[in-house]
């Protein structure tokens, strides 16, 4: 039982953790240079913008999605329904696409949060441990603030699914698939005494497969390690919560079933889902991301075997529910790793409070013993040695506002001709325009690409070399037709890999205009 004082201080933490989050946004937006527009977008903007084109399909009255970084011509399917609907919020409230962009990352990062501590209510009746738990579960990671200075990019640094932190810096729908696991996994864990909690796993698992399905594995496996720990501890089979959590599989692998056949079947996505390829990082690499907590993690795991509760269970099956993912000989298997972080930060907590219970550590006891307040202080410093990570992140992101990172910001010309091509052009004309400037396209005038992206472009490499020949003088008509080109974008991108094209432009701003072929 949480009491209200407890959620008071889960919430006043949260709130702070997500003020965090917002601060390379705000130093972005404050240190524009001269004559730029900040775009919104800081940590990882080459995918964010994919986030907000999905968004804009929604924005204009779509259900389907399809390929905007790319010129081919698509049928569309359901899929990536979180983007698409909140472009349909946009569009239903009339608020601009980022306003709902960064609020689903807020509410989705403050659902996280919450759920990460109602569920180290499972796991200790002490407040004070929980809110170790808690702290290591949502900041924990590794070296890498230690080895991205090297030149060594752990995992801690940009597998951003993998760590709470930094998934609500990155995007919306990581935190939200996270909160929506460890809600599951709560009302996983409550389902036998809660006709609420049965619903909300079925529903909680159901909108997962749709968001983010490879949550389902960690999510399954841990529910799954929970009745096995059940099952030995009363010896006989947990049939109740067994099959609601088999009800719960059933319900949430259709969609995502339904979208590996639709990847598979249009041979547009098949040739993107051939180029999407995230392979899991090394083993060593893992280690070095989870730095202090690792061998803490290991303490914590034999803990949890030993005591065999129901919670113990769940994360010692997330772990090597993941662990199982990350092994496969799969193009996606880094995937898997959604949410790894938080369990292992909560094994590292009882592996913390094994290793302490000598001194009966306690966070918050005023009057503490020479012991306590010593083990207090421990606790204190793992927690901070375990948040540099996300801290370096936060200074990485705001040196990459503050030194006018490209991709950050448009020049003003650019920002005008993008707006012009947004309510001037159809969504379905095609541009050409430089490498670089083909991520802001789609994202923030709806036209659809010749190169934008290392992915959702189709045959990526050979299409950016393509542009970069056009840019360079090499300009074959019959080229631009057999790709369909309606306008030539040329800007400050364009100027510094070749001439404008031939020909008065149609529109003119700044330094950036717009042609029509």
């Amino acid at each position: 039982m949480i009491e209200r004082r407890e959620w008071r201080w889960a919430v006043g933490v949260a709130l702070g953790v997500l003020a965090a989050s917002w601060l390379p946004y705000l130093i972005a937006w404050t240190a524009a240079p001269p004559g730029t527009h900040f775009t919104g977008l800081v940590y990882n903007p080459l995918d964010g913008h994919t986030y907000i084109a999905k968004m804009r399909l929604g924005a204009d009255g779509s259900w389907l999605f399809h390929l905007t970084y790319t010129p081919e011509p698509q049928r569309g399917a359901p899929i990536y329904l979180f983007y698409l609907l909140l472009g349909h919020l946009a569009r239903w409230t009339n608020l601009p696409l980022l306003a709902v962009y960064h609020g689903a990352r807020t509410v989705g990062g403050l659902a996280l949060l919450l759920g990460l501590y109602r569920l180290t209510a499972h796991l200790t009746d002490r407040v004070d441990r929980r809110r170790l738990l808690f702290l290591l579960a949502a900041l924990g990671a590794g070296l890498g603030w230690l080895a991205g200075p090297l030149g060594r990019e752990t995992p801690d640094l940009w597998v951003a699914e993998a760590f709470p932190f930094v998934a609500l810096l990155t995007n919306a729908h990581f935190p939200t698939a996270l909160a929506l696991m460890a809600w599951s996994a709560h009302w996983g864990l409550d389902a036998k005494g809660s006709p609420t909690s049965r619903v909300g796993l079925l529903a909680g698992t159901a909108a997962l497969g749709a968001i983010q399905p490879f949550g389902l594995v960690p999510l399954l496996g841990g529910l799954a390690g929970a009745w096995m720990a059940r099952g030995l501890r009363h010896r006989r089979i947990p049939w109740q919560p067994l099959g609601w959590t088999a009800l719960a599989a059933l319900l949430a692998l259709p969609y995502p079933l339904y979208t590996l056949w639709a990847t598979r079947t249009d041979p547009v996505l098949a040739a993107w889902s051939a180029q999407n390829v995230t392979p899991s990082p090394p083993p060593g690499d893992w280690l070095l991301s989870f730095g202090l907590l690792t061998p803490l993690a290991a303490v914590g795991a034999a803990v949890a075997g030993r005591r065999g509760q129901d919670a113990d269970g769940l994360l010692l099956g997330w772990v090597l529910a993941t662990t199982a993912g990350l092994a496969l000989p799969l193009d996606l298997a880094r995937r898997f790793s959604i949410g790894v972080g938080a369990a292992v930060g909560a094994l590292a907590g009882l592996g913390w409070g094994w290793l302490g219970r000598p001194q009966r550590v306690a966070l918050t006891t005023r009057r503490a013993s020479v012991p306590a307040q010593r083990a207090r202080v421990g606790a204190s410093a793992l927690v901070a040695f375990s948040a540099m990570t996300p801290l370096f992140l936060l200074l990485l992101s705001a040196g990459a506002a503050l030194g006018g990172h490209p991709l950050l910001y448009l020049s003003d010309g650019e920002q005008a001709a993008l707006t012009w091509l947004r309510d001037q052009a159809p969504h379905d004309a095609v541009v050409l325009c430089a490498p670089e400037t083909g991520i802001f396209v789609p994202a923030w005038a709806g036209q659809r690409v010749v190169y934008g992206h290392p992915f959702e472009t189709v045959n990526a490499e050979a299409r950016q070399a393509q542009v970069e020949r056009f840019w360079a003088g090499q300009r074959d008509p019959a080229w631009l037709d057999a790709l369909g080109v309606d306008y030539l974008f040329y800007g400050p991108r364009e100027r510094t890999l070749g001439e404008p094209p031939t020909g008065e432009p149609l529109v003119t701003f700044g330094d950036t205009a717009v042609y029509r072929r």
